[in-house]
Parts: C-alpha cells; sequence; structure tokens
C-alpha cells in the first residue's frame, strides 16, 4: 500500500500551495502534495520551512506527512519517529498505525510492529497486507503457531486470497515439516491453478530444505504441466544433482538447451560429471563463447586421456587468452609430461603459483626427475 493513499484519506483537500490570504506559501500542504508525488527532496525542502513550536502548526498533520515522506524514502528510524509523533499530537486514524507498523517491520522491530497493528485494530482488517505482516513478524520471532494461526484466520477472512496459503507453505518448508508442506503444496497449486513459478518456487524450496525426494516428485508433475517451461527443467535438474545424479540433471538441461543455447555449457559439464564423454564434446561443440569453449573441451580431453590432443590446443589456448589461467596451466603440463616432453611441461608448470597447484607441480616435477633417472618407471 503506498503512502500517498493515507495522505488522501487523512488529509482531504487541502488548500492551494500558494493560498492564504497573505500570500504566504502553505508549506505543510505543498510538503504533503510532493510526497504524494514522488518529490520527496523538494517535499523535505518545503518541510524545512515549518517551525513545529510555531504557533497554530497542525502538528497531526506535520508528523503524519514527516512520518510518509521518510517511509517512502526507506528511512525507517525517521518514519518511527515522525508516526511516533503525530500519535502523540492526537493522530488516531488506524493507517498510521499500520504505517509505524511498517517502520518498526523494517527495522526488525518486530515486537513494536506487533503492537501498533494492535493498535490499529479493526481499522485495518480489512486488508491483506495487514495480515501477512502480523504472520511474519510472529515467525521472525520464533512464535510459529500464532504465526500459522494469523494465516488461517486471514485465508477464512479472504477466501478468495491465497496467498496466506502460500506463505504457509513456505513456513512449513522452513520449519522442517517438508511432507506437510509438499501436500499443502499441492493443494495451493490446484486451487490456485498455480504457475510455473509457483511450481519453481516450492519445488526448489523443498530442495534447499534437503526433502529431495518431494522436490522431484513435485517438479516432475510441473513438468508434465509445462512442458518445455526452461525454468522447470533447470529446477529440476538441480534437484536430480542434488540427488547425486548428474546424468539425469545432463540430460533435462540438454532438452532445455535447445530452447536456451546457453544451457550447452552447463549440461555439457554434467556430462563430463558423469562420464558421458561423447555427449559432452557434442554439446560443447555447441557452446557460443569460444574461451569457455576451449576450457570445457581441455577438461573432458584430460578425462578421456587424449593427451596429444590437449598439447596441440596450446597454440589455440593462446589465442584465447586461456594461458593465464592456472588450471590450464596445469593440464597443459600434465598432458606434455604424459607425452613425453618435459621440456613442454616444464614451461607451463614455471607459472604456477596458488599454492594447491604449486604443490602438484613439485609432484610432477618429481616423477620427471625420476623418470630422467630411471626410463622405465616413467608412466
Amino acid at each position: 500500500m503506498r503512502a500517498f493513499v493515507l495522505v488522501v484519506l487523512l488529509l482531504g483537500n487541502l488548500a492551494a500551495f500558494a493560498a492564504s490570504k497573505n500570500d504566504e506559501v502553505d508549506y505543510l500542504g505543498l510538503a504533503t502534495l510532493l510526497t504524494r508525488d514522488g518529490e520527496y527532496a523538494r517535499a523535505e525542502q518545503a518541510l524545512a520551512n515549518i517551525d513545529p513550536a510555531a504557533e497554530g502548526v497542525d502538528l497531526i498533520q506535520y508528523h503524519t506527512v514527516r512520518g510518509l515522506l521518510a517511509l517512502e524514502q526507506q528511512k525507517m528510524t525517521e518514519a518511527v519517529e515522525g508516526f511516533s509523533a503525530a500519535i502523540a499530537a492526537g493522530q488516531t486514524d488506524p493507517l498510521v498505525y499500520l504505517y509505524l507498523a511498517q517502520a518498526h517491520f523494517g527495522l526488525e522491530q518486530y515486537r513494536d510492529a506487533l503492537a501498533a497493528l494492535d493498535s490499529a485494530g479493526d481499522g485495518v482488517a480489512a486488508l491483506s497486507g495487514a495480515w501477512l505482516m502480523r504472520a511474519h513478524a510472529h515467525w521472525m520471532l520464533g512464535e510459529r503457531q500464532p504465526a500459522m494461526d494469523t494465516l488461517s484466520a486471514a485465508g477464512s477472512q479472504f477466501p478468495g486470497n491465497l496467498s496466506f496459503m502460500r506463505r504457509q507453505v513456505f513456513y512449513l518448508i522452513d520449519a522442517g515439516l517438508n511432507l506437510q508442506a509438499a501436500e499443502l503444496g499441492r493443494t495451493y497449486i490446484a486451487r490456485a491453478d498455480g504457475k510455473s513459478e509457483d511450481y519453481i518456487a516450492i519445488g526448489t524450496a523443498l530442495r534447499r530444505a534437503g526433502s529431495i525426494d518431494e522436490a522431484l516428485r513435485f517438479l516432475e508433475s510441473a513438468r508434465l504441466r509445462f512442458p518445455g517451461d526452461v525454468g522447470i527443467d533447470k529446477a529440476l535438474a538441480q534437484s536430480w544433482l542434488g540427488k547425486g545424479d548428474p546424468l539425469a540433471a545432463a540430460e533435462i538441461l540438454a532438452t532445455a538447451a535447445l530452447r536456451e543455447p546457453a544451457l550447452n555449457l552447463e549440461a555439457a559439464e554434467l556430462f563430463r560429471r558423469a562420464g558421458h564423454y561423447a555427449r559432452a564434446l557434442r554439446l560443447n561443440a555447441l557452446i557460443a563463447d569460444p574461451a569457455a569453449k576451449l576450457k570445457q573441451r581441455i577438461g573432458i580431453l584430460i578425462q578421456q586421456r587424449r593427451y596429444d590432443e590437449v598439447a596441440a590446443s596450446e597454440g589455440a589456448l593462446g589465442r584465447a587468452g586461456l594461458l593465464s589461467d592456472e588450471d590450464i596451466r596445469y593440464a597443459l603440463a600434465y598432458a606434455w609430461y604424459r607425452i613425453g616432453d618435459h621440456a613442454a611441461a616444464e614451461r607451463n608448470l614455471v607459472p604456477l603459483q596458488r599454492p594447491e597447484l604449486f604443490r602438484k607441480a613439485t609432484e610432477l616435477r618429481r616423477l620427471m626427475q625420476e623418470c630422467a633417472d630411471a626410463r622405465w618407471t616413467c608412466a
């Protein structure tokens, strides 16, 4: 709910900016209208011309506008001060208490937010946002049952608004009650005629909570309902990966890559991890970024022990600017070592400085020395 709605409700018809009999500017009216129009810097300038201690200043209106201006600019501490001063001056409008609650909420002062909502009373009962704020304040305070009860009551008051049920699903996931969350999630999806984004959000939350099987069931049903939705494919692939099945994830992303070619890189990497090198190379060939394509290809060839091809790629790697990558340098050094060119291997070991690669380089040099001393020990 935007603050200008409150401005209209509270202040009604204001005098024109320069409408006094003495041709004096109505700075309070001007600040109100400027705040409503989003002209916050100018509104602050107008308020700066008002001395709240001067005789005749409407302190209720002054502090209310000050609070609204601060709230719109996300200056929550100043908003709390403004609304509190307005209430102390006699402001009784329930919406002011709602905005005070919003400011406290923004400062993570959840107990104070609840107190402000209590003060607003039935005056904000028709506003769904007030219920959601109350529920989340309870949840953030660790008061799980009051949070769920608030959402249930809100769902009864607003039977057509399913956002309360959706929030309950995520609270259940957050509480580790994943089976209940999945069950309620299916109910929500059925009642809300859920969009793919709903499936993705709930499935991803289940995965992150560690309920991989529930996430898979949820997202597989989503994939049947929304065939060709790349977002669902990505979420489902992540869930299969979380289950330790990179091949299933790769198959899904390979299909999605037909619609979103940028996914070829990730799909090829998953095929590599699954040990399906031929398929990884086929997808690698479709990658548009030359540097990313070449770097990934080197990794696949190394795993296939195609060391001659890796070594032969050194020139191409240099032209692509990849020789500054220490992982690539070590892969080249190892490939040259395996085909017996120790001088070329040493050339690629010299630039290595990263501690773990430096240790690997030291071990590779030891192996090359042993090979030089006793050829029969060479790999």
